[in-house]
């Protein structure tokens, strides 16, 4: 290995996640040597722009034991080892500071736009559109008119290959877009959040997207669906769902069943399961349906940690091993939806 150049390392380790890197860093000579400052440093910067201006910044550490910079010690920051780059937009002034932005952090493996107005401005949506590694834009409010007719373009471009919505944006064009998003080849996550435990879902998105499922199975293969933070709401529309399909069940314990070892190792190799992980993980779920020959199922995971604290890279991803506690997926706060 040190007879590779270290911009290939270096190549290499900027593109592991704090988990991998976890394990890279006990290798010997130059890699394991460049993983170890990558552990150290690999980190995401956010910042927020409002009136054309930037109002904050902040880079965060992936590391256990390191925090977060501030303003002033950012330029310090090995630019190579930022991963991610997310640009919160408070309203919908021109797309000038995100060009700096993006600029600054050129090694970036991914950018997100993160919408806090109910508007946005065409040519921040053009930007957007011409970056090579946009991630997303994730919408944190309803949108208007507007805003979803120039976010159509983001959408049928098929570049996107993650989604950010939170719940009450769920409905009539953002929803449709949602569900287009789902049935695109290149596309694999999308993630519904509620961050506010005072948070009421005025919207079924969990029910829409697992009917569109029903519909299209084959288009939805391979995706996830992470339902995050007060997910209790998402969970009761799970659960309707696949007690309606299975008339002898009236509770969700009942309708799932557990995944073999042979079961998680086949959507872990195929559909990269174990990709996400848990503080505590629950055991895999499935619920298949349909015609012999033409079964679809659906896997199912979620969080069991009730208030534990776990480094992000001693986490764990779901597995037979889990916990076969199912009943605490009532009081989850994040569970996963594999389609399959």
């Amino acid at each position: 290995m040190d007879r590779v150049p270290r911009a290939f390392h270096e190549h290499v380790c900027g593109r592991l996640s704090i988990v991998g890197l976890s394990g890279a860093k006990e290798l010997s000579g130059s890699y394991g040597k460049i993983a170890r400052l990558a552990f150290d440093h690999l980190s995401s910067y956010i910042c927020t722009v409002e009136d054309g201006c930037q109002i904050a910044e902040y880079v965060f550490y992936r590391h256990p034991d390191r925090g977060m910079e501030v303003a002033e010690d950012i330029e310090a920051v090995p630019k190579k080892f930022v991963q991610s780059v997310m640009i919160r937009l408070e309203d919908a002034e021109d797309e000038s500071v995100s060009r700096e932005v993006v600029q600054r952090f050129p090694y970036a493996q991914e950018y997100i736009f993160i919408l806090e107005s109910s508007s946005i401005s065409k040519a921040s949506v053009d930007f957007a559109y011409s970056l090579k590694r946009l991630a997303t834009v994730a919408i944190e409010k309803k949108l208007d008119d507007d805003a979803l007719r120039l976010l159509q373009k983001l959408v049928t471009g098929q570049n996107l290959w993650f989604f950010f919505i939170h719940p009450d944006a769920c409905e009539g064009i953002a929803m449709e877009m949602t569900k287009s998003l789902l049935c695109q080849e290149q596309f694999q996550e999308l993630q519904i959040k509620e961050a506010s435990r005072f948070g009421s879902w005025k919207t079924t998105p969990v029910q829409e997207i697992l009917e569109l499922w029903s519909e299209n199975s084959e288009k939805l293969r391979g995706k996830h669906v992470i339902v995050d933070d007060y997910c209790g709401q998402g969970i009761k529309q799970l659960e309707d769902f696949l007690v309606q399909r299975v008339q002898s069940a009236s509770i969700i314990e009942r309708v799932l069943e557990k995944c073999s070892k042979e079961e998680c190792d086949f959507i872990d190799k195929y559909y990269h399961n174990n990709y996400y992980t848990y503080r505590v993980p629950s055991r895999v779920y499935k619920f298949e349906e349909g015609e012999e020959g033409m079964r679809r199922r659906i896997y199912i995971s979620f969080e069991c940690a009730r208030g534990q604290k776990v480094p992000i890279y001693q986490q764990r991803p779901a597995n037979h091993k889990g916990s076969n506690k199912i009943h605490l997926i009532r009081a989850t706060k994040m569970f996963i939806i594999l389609f399959a």
